[in-house]
């Protein structure tokens, strides 16, 4: 398994607010199915960060696409790519 990155920006307010129930449901089945590693917004609002356990790239964006947010366009600026660990862990 592989770690994933992901990081993104936020398109409306209201619209992320009406669909933050379902993102945070799907966070926490990928939790619970040991996909999701860690996930949070940025401090100041402006988007957010998930970091992904996945087999390759092609999965990691099949649970990116699967995301209500992604599903319903809250989000942009979307970038993901696999990330290396090299102090720390995880």
């Amino acid at each position: 398994m592989a770690l994933f990155l992901l990081t993104y920006g936020y398109h409306d307010g209201d619209e992320r607010a009406k669909r933050r129930d379902e993102h945070l449901v799907y966070l926490n089945k990928l939790l619970g199915e040991g996909s999701l590693v860690v996930a949070g917004p940025h401090e100041d609002g402006t988007g957010g960060a998930i970091v992904l356990r996945a087999d390759d790239e092609a999965a990691a964006e099949a649970i990116v696409a699967g995301d209500p947010y992604t599903k319903n366009n809250v989000t942009k600026d979307r970038y993901l790519r696999q990330w290396k660990v090299t102090v720390g862990s995880i």
